[in-house]
Formats: C-alpha cells, sequence, structure tokens
C-alpha cells in the first residue's frame, strides 16, 4: 500500500476525461460503451522495454555525453552518468556512496560517447547500465537502474544479513555497496541496559512483512503493547521525539541499515551533545519479561461504554468488496467533513463523515477525523467505539496495517484512560 493510500485510502486521485467533451450518458452506460470499445490487440501488442533511466532537460544541443567512473586498479566501473560541459568530473551531490568511492579509492573518468543529442545519451547511459548489470560483475552505485537488469545496484541487504528468527532480534544489517567497497559490517543492536530505559523512542520504520510474521510469529501487536504497559507500569517515559533532551535509547521494531544508524547517532551527538543506545524491541521485551514478569499489569483497555450515533451498521456499508468504488464515492465527503472539523463545526463534520464511511470510504485518516471530532465534543464513549471499529475493520484485512492499527490503539487507550477517571 503506498504512502498516499496509506493516509488517504488511494494511490491517485479520480481521473478526468478532459481530451473530449463530457458525456451525457450515465456511468453504467459509459462503462458499457467503453467495454464495447476495447480491442483485444490493445493488450497483446504490448513490449516491454528497459524504460531510460535519467531525466531529460528538454535540451536541443548535441554536445552531451556518457561517462563511466571506475576504479583504476581493478577497472570496475561503479557509476554511468550522461552530461554536458564538466558534468562528468564535478561532485555528485546525491551520488552519496560513489562520491564516498571518489574519496577511499583512486578512480577515473572515461567518456564512453560524445557528440550526442539529449535523446541519445539518456538511451546509450541506459544500455550501458544494462550491460555492465547483465554482462559484467561490476557493481553500479546508481540509485536509478533499469528494468529487466540481472542484478540490482547495491543497496539492498548483504548476503552475510542471517535470516530472520522467531523472538531474536535481527541486526542492524550493511547493504551490499557499503559491504564489498568499505568493509562495513552488520552489528548487533545495544545490549539492553534498564537504566537507559526511563524515556524512550519508538522507532518504527523497517517492518518488513517478514518480521512481522517470523520474529513476531505475527503477534507484533502483543509484544508491542506489554513493553509498554511494563515500561509504564515502572514509571517510564515513552516520548515522540528521536531527538528529544531526556531520550535515553532509541527501540526498534524492525531493522536497520548500519550506515543510517550511525548518521542518526551522529545527529543525535550534534543535537543533544550525547550518544542514545540503539535497542531492539525484542530485547526490551525479554529483559523486562524476565525482571518484571511477577509485576501486576493493568491494563484499561476494557471499559462499558454507551455510545449514541446515527451510524448505519456495518453490514450495510456500501462498496465494502469494491475498495476504489468506495473512495470514489465517499473520499469528497470525508474532505469536506475534515473541513467543517477544522471551523469548528463539528455535528456537520460527524454527518458528513457518516456519509463517507456509508458510502465504502475505509481509510486511517477517516478514523483519526473521527476521533478528533468526539474528543472535541468531549464525547469519549464514540471516540472509543469509532476507534475500536477502525481497529478491528484493519485487522480484517489481509494486507500489513500493524502501524495503523497500533496507532488507532494508542489514540484508544488514552481515550479509554480519560473516560475511567471521569468514572
Amino acid at each position: 500500500m503506498g504512502l498516499f493510500k496509506n493516509i488517504f485510502g488511494k494511490n491517485s486521485s479520480k481521473s478526468e476525461l478532459t481530451d473530449s467533451p463530457k458525456s451525457e450518458l450515465n456511468p453504467q452506460e459509459l462503462l458499457i460503451e467503453r467495454e464495447q470499445n476495447i480491442n483485444l490487440t490493445d493488450f497483446v501488442s504490448i513490449t516491454f522495454e528497459s524504460g531510460q533511466v535519467g531525466s531529460a532537460t528538454g535540451s536541443t544541443y548535441n554536445d552531451f555525453y556518457v561517462y563511466e567512473w571506475f576504479i583504476k586498479a581493478t577497472g570496475e566501473i561503479f557509476y554511468v552518468g550522461k552530461g554536458r560541459g564538466g558534468r562528468y568530473t564535478a561532485h555528485h551531490e546525491h551520488a552519496y556512496v560513489a562520491e564516498k568511492i571518489r574519496e577511499v579509492y583512486d578512480t577515473d573518468v572515461r567518456l564512453v560517447a560524445t557528440d550526442l543529442s539529449e535523446d541519445e545519451a539518456l538511451k546509450l547511459e541506459t544500455k550501458e547500465m544494462t550491460r555492465i548489470l547483465n554482462e559484467t560483475s561490476d557493481r553500479l552505485t546508481n540509485r536509478f537502474i533499469p528494468f529487466f537488469t540481472e542484478r540490482d545496484n547495491g543497496y539492498g541487504k548483504s548476503r552475510s544479513t542471517p535470516p530472520f528468527k522467531f523472538e531474536i532480534a535481527p541486526i542492524l544489517y550493511v547493504c551490499e555497496n557499503d559491504e564489498y567497497y568499505f568493509g562495513i559490517k552488520g552489528r548487533p543492536f545495544d545490549k539492553v541496559e534498564y537504566k537507559n530505559l526511563s524515556s524512550v523512542v519508538f522507532i518504527n520504520k523497517g517492518i518488513s512483512k517478514e518480521i512481522l510474521e517470523t520474529v513476531y510469529g505475527g503477534k507484533y501487536e502483543s509484544y508491542y503493547s506489554q513493553v509498554v504497559s511494563l515500561l509504564e507500569a515502572n514509571g517510564n517515559k515513552i516520548l515522540k521525539s528521536k531527538y528529544a533532551k531526556s531520550t535515553s535509547a532509541w527501540i526498534y521494531s524492525g531493522d536497520d541499515d548500519v550506515t543510517n544508524n550511525d548518521l542518526d547517532g551522529r545527529q543525535a551527538e550534534e543535537r543533544i551533545t550525547r550518544k542514545i543506545p540503539s535497542y531492539h524491541l525484542i530485547d526490551v521485551w525479554k529483559l523486562l519479561k524476565d525482571e518484571y514478569s511477577d509485576v501486576n499489569i493493568e491494563v484499561s483497555t476494557q471499559i462499558e461504554i454507551h455510545p449514541v450515533n446515527n451510524r448505519i451498521l456495518l453490514s450495510q456499508i456500501r462498496n465494502q468488496n469494491n475498495w476504489e468504488k468506495g473512495f470514489d464515492d465517499g473520499f469528497e465527503y470525508w474532505e469536506q467533513g475534515d473541513a467543517e472539523r477544522k471551523k469548528g463545526n463539528i455535528e456537520e463534520a460527524i454527518e458528513l463523515f457518516d456519509v463517507a464511511r456509508y458510502n465504502g470510504y475505509f481509510a486511517p485518516v477517516l478514523y483519526n477525523s473521527y476521533a478528533m471530532g468526539y474528543r472535541k465534543l468531549k464525547d469519549l464513549d464514540n471516540e472509543i467505539d469509532i476507534l475500536s471499529e477502525g481497529i478491528e475493520r484493519y485487522r480484517a484485512t489481509e494486507e500489513d496495517n500493524v502501524q495503523i492499527i497500533i496507532k488507532l490503539e494508542e489514540q484508544r487507550k488514552k481515550a479509554i484512560a480519560k473516560l475511567h477517571k471521569r468514572k
């Protein structure tokens, strides 16, 4: 699920036929007309090519060239580019690994071809990259490479990365380029020390489906909630800001690249003048479980509520089996409703959210907007009720929605705590 779809529920906005007059047919008639106009040759004539890697500037000059950076001692090509003027020797700000290689190794550059149009240079650049990745053992560090190459660009995990195991923390891995060119090795997360759990920040990037299924056995939420509960039960704080001055440790739920982790560490030293240990959730869970397994944790996840609202039953929601149609029919109502919520017209906003939900709109922002609206009204019963619905609906989907679920659960937990205090 893409970022836009994760937040709003769709990969792209509605497309419109802007190059023809507006059809007077109704949607069903228009669909039939489109189906009748489909020609099988439109599909079977498709051919796949390795699309151009670079981007065009629109220049009409014929002074472009394609160049290669290589290591003198081995002749190994590590970067291919197209340019004009002095581009072939200039510093490439966004080619971080290639520039690092130029610092560490004795390198040189050669021109593959000169006096090219921009289009010719783009095509040759793509062709040369494909040749290198398919016919040699050289490693390219270009961030973008052609499709249908036999090897990638070395930014994936090194082959030395150990496989995931149940209830065993993964390592801070190293990518192939860093291991091959610079001898960097993967390493374990830091050993957990309880004294450093006083003010922690959870780092949730890099939770792959494989980690969720193998390391957590498909029950990540349970491990996460146990750690949070044990930390809070012992007076430890959970912070939001990674570089808050009181941060005592980072707790990773997934894995991370050694280079990224080192960069974060340097930034921490610059911003708060000290190193922050990086722990893994599994290791923290083990320590807390061993040290405080006999602690009676009271988790207030159940409370009697009496929500009063006009929402229809889930079973009556339209387009439940047609997610795209639900988005198309419901998104605009959520959008209008959220605008009303921001203006302070909460009752009107909730009515529009109800219409969006009825039409099949199903996205995290809908439940977040509902919750904020009810919170503004101090209607904790309805806030808890709508968040519970969102959690159950996302649990029932086949996609990886663990981060969405955790966020909704955290919101619900706060609402339940407020309702307990009120009662």
